[in-house]
């Protein structure tokens, strides 16, 4: 049975949110089972004080809030899914896009896949398979999309820091590490946009940050 279409999914962040300007990074970790991050994160708290600041210092979710799960079934309907949570992210997650520099910023990641294995399963390219349809289906979209190696996220996350951080989630196995991994994503990514201009370069790829502020 092919499942339902879903155009919007919500990430179901905590807390109300302050007027001020946020970052939202969205990131997956694709494959036969595809793990999901969101996270919304004050600007101004996170160049202030880095992501471990933010994550550790303040338990608002004014500040800090996020999200997270995978999306198992056939891969044209996870890439479905992909997009229509970042849909939901970017409508739904109380974030601003049209008021010119002082929109909120978002920014979507996937995982740098690098395959080790050579044969017939064609599970290995799961992965490659799941970012390109999720690609194809977005590629109208105004948001950056970003590639993050997973030994780059297990060696500056791994398991120990992401409990310690607070940010460990998901069951036991392969889906659960999958949601983790997605979150190690988008907290790598968090933590390069407390560089003011690693931010900088990354907010020229966002066109609304350049658009004249819409009027009511």
């Amino acid at each position: 049975m092919i499942p339902e279409p879903v155009r919007v999914i919500k990430p179901g962040f905590d807390g109300g949110v302050a007027d001020t300007q946020k970052l939202f990074v969205v990131a997956f970790d694709e494959g036969v089972t595809s793990g999901w991050c969101a996270m919304r994160i004050q600007l101004d708290a996170l160049l202030e004080g880095g992501l471990r600041g933010v994550i550790l210092r303040s338990p608002d979710p004014d500040v800090f809030a996020w999200s997270s799960g995978f999306f198992k079934g056939p891969e044209p309907w996870q890439a479905e899914l992909m997009l229509a949570l970042v849909r939901g992210t970017w409508h739904h997650g109380e974030g601003e896009f049209g008021l010119g520099r002082d929109s909120d910023l978002l920014v979507v990641v996937g995982e740098a896949y690098k395959s080790r294995m050579i044969g017939d399963d064609a599970t290995v390219l799961a992965p490659v398979r799941v970012q390109a349809m999720f690609r194809g289906l977005s590629w109208r979209e105004p948001w950056p999309f970003l590639r993050s190696p997973i030994p780059d996220a297990m060696a500056t996350l791994p398991d120990a820091r992401l409990k310690a951080f607070n940010l460990w989630s998901g069951v036991a196995g392969k889906d659960g590490e999958h949601q983790r991994d997605a979150t190690r994503y988008a907290a790598m990514t968090a933590r390069r946009c407390s560089d003011v201009g690693w931010l900088a370069e990354l907010e020229s790829r966002m066109p609304w940050i350049s658009e004249k502020p819409k009027t009511k």
